[in-house]
C-alpha cells in the first residue's frame, strides 16, 4: 500500500517558494549565491506561521539577509525535520467500511451473547414450574397444559390456583412456562428469573462496541507501520 505524506499549508507554501528560487537559480546567468532574498507578503505569512514559541526570529533565520541559496537550504533542513504525519485512519480504512463493520459486529455479538445468557437463566428458573407443567393433572397434551397453568396463575376460582405467589410473580410465571410450552420467544426482561444477570444497557454496548472497532482500526495501523505501510 502506498500512502502519500500530508504537508500542512506553510509547508507547501515554503516548497512552492524554494522551487520559484531554484528555477531562478538555474535560467538567470551569472553568479546568483549573493542575491539578497525579498519575501512577498504572502511567504512572510508562511513563515511567521511556523514560527517557534521561544524564538521571534522566525525559525530562528534572518530572512532579509539571506541569499536564494541559503533559503532552499534552509527550507530542506527545516522539512527534513519537520515529521510529515501521515493519515493512517484513512490509510488502512478509506472508506471507513471496516470500522462499521466491526462495530455492528460486536453490537450483534453482545446482544447474542446476552440473550443465550438470559435465555438460559429464565429456563433454569422456571424448570420446576415447566416440569409441573407437562405432566398436568389435566392432560399431557399443549390444550391441557395451557388450561392447567391458566388455572394455577391466572383464575383465582380455579382449584389450581396458587394463593401464595405475589400477582406479579404469578403473571410472570404464566408468561414464562407459556412461552417454554409453546416454543414461542421468552421475555428477556424478567425481573424475576434476571434478578442476578446485569442486563446490559443501549449505552454500555455501543460503548462496548465502539471501542472494538477502535481497537480493529489500531490494530491495521500497527500492522501497516510495521511492514511498512
Amino acid at each position: 500500500m502506498n500512502v502519500a505524506p500530508v504537508y500542512n499549508t506553510s509547508q507547501l507554501a515554503l516548497i512552492r517558494t524554494a522551487r520559484s528560487a531554484a528555477a531562478e537559480e538555474q535560467q538567470s546567468p551569472g553568479d546568483q549565491s549573493q542575491d539578497k532574498l525579498e519575501l512577498s507578503p504572502e511567504g512572510r505569512q508562511a513563515v511567521s506561521e511556523l514560527e517557534p514559541r521561544q524564538s521571534r526570529e522566525p525559525l530562528g533565520i534572518n530572512w532579509d539577509s539571506m541569499s536564494k541559496e541559503e533559503f532552499i537550504s534552509a527550507v530542506r533542513a527545516q522539512l527534513e525535520q519537520q515529521e510529515l504525519e501521515i493519515n493512517w485512519n484513512a490509510a488502512v480504512d478509506p472508506d471507513g467500511q471496516i470500522w462499521c463493520k466491526t462495530y455492528f459486529d460486536s453490537y450483534v455479538s453482545q446482544a447474542v451473547q446476552f440473550r443465550d445468557t438470559a435465555v438460559g437463566a429464565i429456563q433454569d428458573y422456571y424448570a420446576g414450574a415447566y416440569q409441573e407443567a407437562l405432566h398436568s393433572p389435566l392432560g399431557r397434551d399443549l390444550p391441557s397444559q395451557l388450561n392447567f397453568i391458566a388455572g394455577k396463575y391466572q383464575c383465582s376460582w380455579s382449584d389450581f390456583f396458587d394463593a401464595s405467589m405475589p400477582a406479579a410473580e404469578r403473571q410472570w410465571t404464566y408468561t414464562q412456562v407459556r412461552a417454554m410450552l409453546t416454543g414461542t420467544g421468552l421475555r428477556l426482561n424478567d425481573p424475576y428469573a434476571l434478578k442476578d444477570i446485569h442486563i446490559p444497557t443501549v449505552e454500555e454496548t455501543t460503548k462496548t462496541a465502539k471501542q472494538a472497532a477502535d481497537n480493529k482500526i489500531s490494530q491495521l495501523i500497527s500492522q501497516s507501520r510495521e511492514t511498512g505501510g
